[in-house]
């Protein structure tokens, strides 16, 4: 598979769905919770957060590890395995810990740009509409190589 195309695969499949994660996490915690200013509740919000992330990425590990045995650049292959909950303890607990931080950062970053009417009545649909055209446009774009039945492999 050629560079421009993994990398425009893992743009749809997987970097845009994990920012579009990490919004919605953000979104329903902060329209949800009362007072989600408090450092603390944001620290909760945080941890919960991640713990959903980490436990998302169980199931792209299939599609991980076909696009992973597709590249051979260095730099894209190792971005790619940081998705990968498959490794060695010390690296799980690092993916675990910078989602847990990923989390608490884009519950702050939504609290302070965007208006709390706008949080609790429509970003979240839009940050799913986003999501959801992405993994389709990446999957219709590489569908054979993603395909279990696929020829390929």
């Amino acid at each position: 598979m050629k560079k421009y195309r993994v990398f425009f695969v893992f743009l749809l499949l997987l970097f845009i769905p994990y920012i579009c994660s990490l919004a919605l996490i953000a979104t329903a915690y902060n329209a949800l919770v009362l007072h989600a200013d408090d450092i603390f509740r944001t620290l909760i919000g945080a941890l919960t957060g991640g713990f959903i992330l980490y436990a998302m990425k169980a199931t792209i590990q299939r599609p991980l590890d076909l696009i992973g045995d597709q590249i051979r650049q260095p730099f894209l292959k190792q971005f790619v395995r940081f998705f990968s909950i498959q490794r060695r303890l010390k690296f799980k607990i690092a993916n675990l810990l910078l989602d847990i931080v990923l989390s608490g950062i884009a519950t702050i970053l939504i609290r302070v740009l965007i208006d709390k009417s706008i949080i609790m009545n429509q970003l979240a649909g839009y940050f799913l509409i986003i999501m959801f055209f992405s993994t389709a446009l990446g999957a219709y774009v590489e569908y054979d190589h993603l395909s279990v039945d696929s020829p390929n492999h």
